[in-house]
């Protein structure tokens, strides 16, 4: 079985574009038997009407859909590790409500994690994708719209194959992760509130002996900024929205150098700054604090 996992914080019309997209990727690669949905509203505004999109979306599937919204703000590495909780299946996608999804970049990015047991985790490429430059491919066009896209993105999975290189560090958007990673290290973490939850997530799949990779071959649009951009969209200027993320990202910086090494720098300014090599060599008694209890509270998270 395959799990998609797409969390949504607003931006419905964004979202609703994500989620067709990859149903229409699900229905003409013929993986419908297989599929489950894991659709979880992280506090949106109601007028929004993100929980009403989704449980119209379950009313019209013939797969099994998990709908859930959370009393809470979550942010990424909350509904992160709810979502693995909760899935069901031996691949599972996080996917973020920015994203269209192509039958090219679903196709190749499964494909590419068939190739090595020890493949963990499989990413693709984008546009705009976090952390990696090496990752961003930009189409050498202005896209007219969907069937652009998706020229494009079966373009390349025609051109790259199944040619991958392995990530020192993750950057989770649009990723399968295997369920032999989550049976291995459970969920992310979620003293991480919104920033560094797939760094150390990274880490841990690696420490574990597991591979992290990028499927060149598989590309999918990502529009980018989704939550600054829900942010504008309530009212908050610019400013204050990266100002806000801003202050979260120095909260998680402070307590990854708190988990793993208090030597880094106190000022975050990027990941270059942290020595991959040696976090992967600290003593295993690192493992014991990995897996923090997941939100199914009734006081946190509301199934629908």
């Amino acid at each position: 079985m395959l799990s998609f996992i797409i969390p949504a914080r607003s931006l419905r019309d964004v979202t609703t574009e994500c989620l067709i997209s990859l149903n229409s990727a699900v229905h003409l690669l013929g993986l419908l038997p297989h599929v489950e949905y894991i659709l979880l509203d992280d506090q949106s505004d109601p007028r929004e009407g993100i929980s009403e999109m989704f449980t119209h979306f379950r009313a019209s599937s013939q797969c099994p859909v998990h709908v859930a919204r959370f009393k809470q703000w979550q942010h990424y590495t909350g509904v992160f590790a709810y979502g693995l909780s909760r899935a069901k299946g031996d691949s599972v996608f996080f996917i973020s409500n920015d994203m269209y999804v192509t039958p090219a970049w679903l196709r190749t990015v499964l494909a590419v994690a068939a190739i090595d047991a020890r493949i963990g985790i499989v990413r693709g490429t984008a546009e705009i994708v976090d952390s990696f430059p090496q990752h961003e491919v930009k189409p050498p066009f202005e896209d007219r719209g969907p069937d652009d896209i998706l020229a494009f993105s079966d373009f390349l999975s025609r051109t790259r194959g199944l040619e991958h290189t392995d990530d020192t560090i993750l950057s989770g958007d649009a990723v399968l992760i295997k369920r032999s990673v989550i049976d291995a290290i459970g969920v992310m973490d979620r003293r991480f509130f919104g920033y560094f939850g797939d760094p150390d997530y990274g880490l841990r799949v690696r420490r574990a002996g597991f591979r992290m990779v990028c499927a060149k071959g598989a590309w999918l649009k990502h529009y980018g900024q989704g939550h600054i951009k829900a942010e504008i969209q309530k009212g908050a200027r610019s400013e204050e929205a990266n100002d806000r993320r801003r202050q979260l990202v120095l909260a998680a910086w402070s307590k990854f150098r708190d988990k793993w090494d208090k030597a880094l720098p106190g000022a975050f300014i990027n990941t270059d700054q942290i020595d991959w090599n040696k976090l992967m060599a600290l003593p295993k008694s690192r493992e014991l604090d990995y897996v923090a209890p997941i939100p199914h509270e009734p006081g946190v998270v509301e199934v629908l």
